[in-house]
């Protein structure tokens, strides 16, 4: 107690399979992180069709745990430097909007030079949450949902709306309105320093 603690998420480097891309960009990556807590959205296969805005990057077991496990290390985040309650708060904001505006896609464009954005979501819990909803970062932004100013369809509007929830009842525990306060135990693995960034007592990992 009072000291820093340390967590750890465990992933490996694999090589990416021949004939796929990512699917925001269609870029060829150079590896595959193999990741269970967060896992690296799916690569879609060169020149099959993306447009129908659904979420079938990750089953809905492993969305929901990522979004589980996230949003714990919200809480942590919280109770160690008390600022997973700004961090909750400004996620529900960006995915309220989000669900409110499924036609415009400046809502699911979220610009990693923006102070705020870092500080309250990428540099905290709450990216993984935007990643195991399907968000990607690509020059400059994280983002998600079909491209070419579609509207984002009902499946992914269900999964944010569902995310949200766990989001909330995380925010009314740190409020202490929802739960006993108690900070969950970091998953049983290394050092925090993972892809997700979480790293070293609130601290981001480069």
């Amino acid at each position: 107690s009072g000291g820093n603690t340390e967590g750890v998420q465990r992933f490996a480097l694999r090589d990416a399979p021949e004939g796929y891309v990512t699917r925001m960009g269609g870029l060829v990556p150079m590896c595959w992180v193999d990741d269970e807590i967060l896992p690296e959205v799916p690569l879609t296969r060169r020149g099959s069709s993306n447009d129908s805005g659904s979420n079938n990057s990750f089953a809905s077991s492993e969305r929901s745990d990522a979004v589980q496990w996230s949003c714990q290390q919200i809480q942590r985040e919280d109770a160690i430097g008390h600022r997973g309650n700004a961090s909750a708060k400004r996620l529900l904001q960006y995915l309220e909007n989000v669900c409110l505006h499924p036609d415009d896609p400046k809502y699911r464009r979220l610009r990693l030079g923006n102070r705020i954005f870092r500080e309250t979501i990428y540099d905290t819990g709450a990216r993984g949450v935007l990643l195991a909803l399907g968000f990607e970062e690509l020059y400059g932004h994280m983002e998600c949902g079909p491209g070419g100013g579609r509207m984002l369809g009902h499946d992914r509007i269900r999964d944010i709306s569902d995310a949200m929830e766990v989001v909330n009842r995380a925010l009314k525990v740190m409020e202490g309105n929802g739960g006993d306060g108690i900070v969950l135990a970091q998953p049983e693995g290394g050092d925090g320093f993972g892809r997700a960034g979480f790293g070293h007592a609130g601290g981001m990992n480069l």
